[in-house]
C-alpha cells in the first residue's frame, strides 16, 4: 500500500470537524429532549399539588446535581414556550429568564440568533430601578404565571399575565389579604426559626 492510498483512507481534518459537528448537534438534540422531559415532570409535580424546590426533588430522584436538574427544567420551560431549540442549554436558561421577565418569544428568538440572550435577560432581570427580584419572589411569580397558564392564558406574554394578577389582587377583600399576609409571615418566620 502506498502513502497516497493511505492518505485517501484517512479522514481529513475538515471531515473530522464535520463529524464532530454532527455528533454535537445530536447531543444538543438529546439535551433538548431531556430538558423537555424535565419540564414535563415539573408540570406533573405542580399538578400533583407540590410546591417548593422542584430542582432538589428532581436531583434527588434522578441522581444528578441540583444545578443540572434546575438547568434542565428551565431549558425545557423555554423550549415549551417556543424558544429556538438549536441553541445550548445555558442560552435556553437565559431565554427562560427573559420570558419570565416579559420578553416576547420573537425578542427571545432574535436574541438567541444574535447571541445576545444573556444581555436581554440581564436587562429585563435588573429592570429600570437596578434591583433584582429575590429568588423567593421569582419563584412565587413563576408559580402564579404557570397557574394562569393552566387557565388557558399561556399565550399571553408574562407582562400581561402580571397585569391580570395585579387586577385580581385589587379585587381581593381586605380580610382575605390579611389572611394571606398572616400566612406568609408564619411561613417566613417559621422557616427562620
Amino acid at each position: 500500500m502506498t502513502g497516497q492510498q493511505l492518505e485517501v483512507r484517512a479522514p481529513t481534518l475538515e471531515q473530522r470537524m464535520a463529524a464532530w459537528g454532527e455528533s454535537y448537534r445530536a447531543s444538543q438534540r438529546s439535551l433538548s429532549d431531556r430538558a423537555r422531559e424535565a419540564y414535563a415532570l415539573y408540570l406533573r409535580w405542580t399538578a400533583a399539588g407540590h410546591s417548593g424546590d422542584f430542582s432538589t426533588t428532581l436531583a434527588k430522584h434522578a441522581g444528578l446535581s441540583r444545578t443540572t436538574a434546575w438547568r434542565a427544567w428551565r431549558a425545557g420551560y423555554a423550549l415549551h414556550l417556543g424558544s429556538t431549540a438549536t441553541t445550548d442549554q445555558g442560552d435556553l436558561v437565559d431565554a427562560a429568564r427573559a420570558l419570565d421577565n416579559g420578553a416576547t418569544l420573537a425578542e427571545v428568538n432574535t436574541a438567541l440568533q444574535q447571541h445576545t440572550i444573556r444581555d436581554l435577560a440581564q436587562q429585563l432581570d435588573t429592570g429600570s430601578v437596578g434591583r433584582r427580584m429575590t429568588a423567593d419572589a421569582a419563584q412565587l411569580r413563576q408559580q402564579v404565571q404557570q397557574r394562569l397558564g393552566a387557565l388557558g392564558l399561556e399565550h399571553l406574554p408574562p407582562a400581561e399575565r402580571d397585569e391580570l394578577v395585579f387586577r385580581a389582587f385589587l379585587t381581593v377583600s381586605d380580610e382575605t389579604l390579611a389572611g394571606i399576609v398572616q400566612a406568609y409571615r408564619k411561613t417566613t418566620e417559621g422557616s427562620e426559626a
